[in-house]
């Protein structure tokens, strides 16, 4: 089985068109559902964030045809046209999927790189592909061991620390803006896993009147409840602008729900208060006319990308790609060992199969045999059986590990006529 990956980032598609295939976390169950109704596609997990979308199928047949149509469902979805994702998109196959996600875990592709939130949504990609049960060992191994990956980077570098997160550096511009994030009053609009965040960060900072909200009302006082703030319905968020300096959005919506009109109302009574936004919603949860209302400083993730690129990146990112090379070699190398093991499990059973075959034979021929005779004649052909298949045995798991491990399992399967396993496919790594 291969794996292949089929993904658009910031790197290489634009603001717009990402926002159009972003897959809600509330749309992502039916996506997965199409995509494994495919049947080229045994297994599928998509990860979507703010600064891609990657879908990651197992396949037991040609892998062309399947990021073909894979591009075609993304783009159908997003309403852009397919040849344009496919120009766009960047695919991966086998080890170089796995060196890929790796990367992605340990936070190297990220738009701020070493931020670790992309852990919390590789996880949350995982939950959801088991919840709509698209997902199977191929798939769930990858991801796992991606998730170690990231931990062994983390534990054994300091990417982490000295990374910053998309919440942190939109933060630092606030701070930049307003002087201070002490002392002045803020919303947070949206309580996943973004707005918990933008929540901890501000009462930390010692944020003024902290503003907590959602349109699910129990998670909106759980979270203001956190951090010492209130909580407030979503259609409140307009009239609380009034009296607020900072508004910090991510709700994961497939449509803005600040329009602009409500947030010139809020305005209209905030008299020369500056207010500033942080709209790290994908697609935006802020109207972009709103950055155009006197006393609206209006951040997205487009600027915050062009903010971020002008920064040090960490010193340790040769160390980190040094981890992830390594561990790709060892991943690649227990998928090719797995591989094996079916095969020489054939083999063996074949073995035994015809030992018990003239041993039954054998046993017809001498009926004077005793129970003792007959069990100790079946162990020692069986024992002589295991010192001749070790060596081949050994020896085939070391091959298979190797570039030409293919060409040694087929020939084991043509040597013991052992038959091509169902779903026999190239590997292309």
């Amino acid at each position: 089985m291969t794996i292949v990956n089929v993904g658009v980032s910031y790197r290489y598609a634009p603001v717009e068109v990402l926002e159009k295939l972003a897959v809600p976390s509330a749309e992502l169950g039916g996506v997965l559902a199409r995509l494994h109704a495919l049947p080229s596609i045994d297994e599928v997990a998509v990860l979507s964030t703010c600064n891609r979308v990657e879908v990651y199928v197992a396949v037991t047949g040609p892998v062309d045809p399947v990021t073909r149509e894979v591009a075609a469902l993304v783009a159908a979805r997003g309403h852009v046209p397919a040849g344009d994702v496919l120009r766009m998109a960047r695919i991966h196959i086998g080890g170089a999927a796995a060196e890929h996600l790796f990367s992605v875990a340990c936070g190297l592709d990220s738009m701020a790189v070493g931020e670790d939130q992309i852990v919390a949504q590789i996880k949350a990609a995982a939950r959801a592909a088991v919840a709509a049960g698209t997902t199977g060992p191929a798939v769930t191994s990858l991801i796992d061991a991606a998730l170690r990956v990231s931990k062994r980077a983390r534990t054994q570098t300091t990417i982490s620390t000295e990374g910053v997160s998309l919440v942190r550096a939109g933060l630092d511009l606030a701070r930049a803006h307003l002087g201070a994030l002490a002392g002045h009053d803020a919303v947070v609009l949206g309580t996943g896993p973004t707005g918990r965040l933008a929540a901890r960060l501000l009462r930390e900072a010692g944020a003024g009147r902290l503003s907590v909200a959602s349109r699910d009302t129990a998670r909106a006082a759980e979270v203001a409840a956190a951090v010492h703030g209130r909580p407030l319905r979503t259609r409140d968020v307009p009239a609380a602008l009034a009296g607020a300096d900072i508004l910090v959005t991510a709700t994961g919506a497939t449509v803005p729900v600040l329009p602009v009109a409500q947030v010139a109302a809020a305005r209209a009574q905030a008299a020369s208060r500056p207010l500033f936004v942080l709209d790290l919603g994908m697609p935006p949860d802020v109207d972009p006319a709103v950055g155009r209302l006197a006393g609206v400083t209006l951040i997205d993730l487009a600027a915050l990308g062009q903010h971020l690129t002008s920064r040090a990146v960490p010193d340790q990112i040769a160390q980190v790609r040094a981890i992830v090379a390594a561990e790709t070699a060892a991943y690649i190398e227990r998928q090719e060992q797995a591989a094996a093991t079916p095969v020489i499990a054939a083999m063996h059973a074949q073995i035994r199969q015809l030992a018990d075959a003239e041993l039954g034979r054998l046993h017809d021929r001498l009926p004077g045999l005793s129970d003792q005779e007959r069990a100790e004649t079946a162990a020692t052909v069986h024992r002589i059986l295991r010192k001749v298949l070790h060596q081949p045995t050994v020896r085939a798991r070391e091959f298979s590990s190797g570039p030409n491990g293919p060409v040694y399992l087929d020939a084991l399967r043509q040597l013991f006529d052992l038959g091509a396993p169902v779903g026999d496919a190239q590997v292309n790594q």
